[in-house]
């Protein structure tokens, strides 16, 4: 996947990898939620992205940490 972001101070950042690690990279390099340029993906990444935006209402950072909180709890089951 790819995710092209807005920071505060106006430059463009571009995340790539996995689902999982362009969230773990979002939740790390920003305090507050920068705004979204672009993503790509495939479409199972494209359609998980756009559900965990819906659930968190637009917010990049809580749409993350629920992302990544969902697939601790789930290698816990399965591990």
């Amino acid at each position: 996947m790819e995710l092209w972001v807005r920071a505060e101070d106006g430059k463009s950042v571009k995340f790539q990898g996995s689902l999982k690690a362009v969230f773990e990279a979002v939740k790390e390099k920003f305090s507050q939620s920068p705004q979204i340029l672009a993503f790509n993906g495939t479409k199972r990444e494209r359609r998980r992205f756009k559900r965990e935006l819906r659930e968190a209402n637009k917010d990049l950072l809580k749409a993350a940490e629920n992302y990544i909180n969902w697939y601790k709890r789930c290698r816990r089951l399965f591990s």
